[in-house]
């Protein structure tokens, strides 16, 4: 009995590889599911398919995973079913079809076990790494329909009758790749058109994409350097499978000064009467002279001014103390 079980499951699985050379088949399903990734369940029977729902942008969307809950029936048939994934299924897969042709790219048995996870790739590439309480699918199918087409069927005769009145249990849910989306946007000073600048990020420039920047997931530095404004830096916080704006206000690159006097000074900038010090001050590139006067007391100072710098000019009045010594 054991030796005639084993000679059929090696049988039937040297044919089911056969059967998975890619060519166009026709068959038909009991029934044709239709799930998305809401994780909302859906049930299954032997013999039904299921069609994935995927999303319409998948950016960053690297794999389906298929948490399927077996019934106990099943896992006292061990390599009662398989499992198989189609590309290029036709017609359109529909609640009402069941008659489909498609290309088998994979197939596997179900295993005896109560709870299993199938985690299915959608892009080329992908590396998944397989773990004792999931399986993963060695190949990516054809999304350009919307979706993907996983199909139960009863590999052998001779089970209880019970098999078509037990269901599987179903939730897709979506695993998307660790990276974010970063857009940017610019405030001009003038409200003018950008003018050419250079992002960097983490200290690696970038090329800035008009569907934006994607980067991993976590905390990053952003640079903006220009030569028609002033080098602007940023940090921001990527979140995975979503997308930061970031709006940085450009600021134009005449030279600044700031002034901190007390309120009795006179001050003059290039022999020119300052009545208000409060905010910074534009000058052109160049040097300036500043005549602070208080009281009695003039101080002059020189600032040799650059494009795209700031810089603070203090005056101070310092008191000292000393202690006496005692005869």
């Amino acid at each position: 009995m054991v030796r005639s079980l084993r000679i059929f499951i090696l049988s039937f699985l040297f044919f089911t590889f056969l059967g998975s050379c890619i060519y166009a088949e026709s068959f038909r399903v009991h029934n044709t599911i239709i799930i998305d990734m809401s994780e909302n369940s859906a049930k299954a029977g032997i013999n039904d398919c299921l069609y994935i729902l995927l999303p319409e942008d998948k950016t960053y969307l690297n794999a389906i995973e298929l948490e399927i809950k077996i019934p106990k029936l099943f896992t006292e048939w061990p390599y009662s079913i398989m499992y198989y994934i189609y590309n290029n299924i036709s017609p359109q897969p529909q609640e009402a079809i069941i008659d489909y042709r498609g290309e088998k790219i994979h197939s596997n048995i179900v295993p005896s076990r109560l709870t299993w996870v199938l985690q299915i790739p959608v892009k080329k590439g992908i590396k998944i790494k397989e773990t004792p309480y999931t399986a993963v699918v060695p190949v990516a199918p054809n999304t350009e329909n919307g979706g993907v087409f996983f199909r139960f069927q009863l590999a052998m005769k001779g089970v209880p009758q019970e098999f078509d009145t037990s269901y599987f249990s179903i939730t897709a849910k979506p695993i998307f790749a660790e990276v974010g989306t970063l857009a940017l946007s610019y405030t001009t000073p003038d409200g003018s058109k950008v003018q050419p600048h250079t992002i960097f990020i983490d200290g690696k420039e970038v090329a800035e994409e008009e569907s934006g920047i994607v980067l991993s997931t976590g905390i990053h530095s952003v640079s903006v350097v220009s030569d028609y404004y002033r080098n602007e830096v940023r940090t921001v916080t990527i979140e995975q499978a979503k997308l930061t704006n970031l709006d940085i206000t450009l600021r134009d690159i005449t030279p600044e000064i700031r002034i901190s006097a007390p309120e009795n000074a006179v001050i003059y900038l290039d022999d020119v009467l300052l009545t208000k010090w409060d905010n910074a001050l534009q000058v052109q590139e160049g040097d300036h002279v500043f005549k602070f006067i208080i009281g009695d007391y003039e101080i002059i100072k020189t600032v040799k001014a650059e494009n795209g710098r700031s810089y603070t000019v203090t005056l101070g009045i310092d008191a000292s103390i000393t202690e006496d010594s005692v005869n």
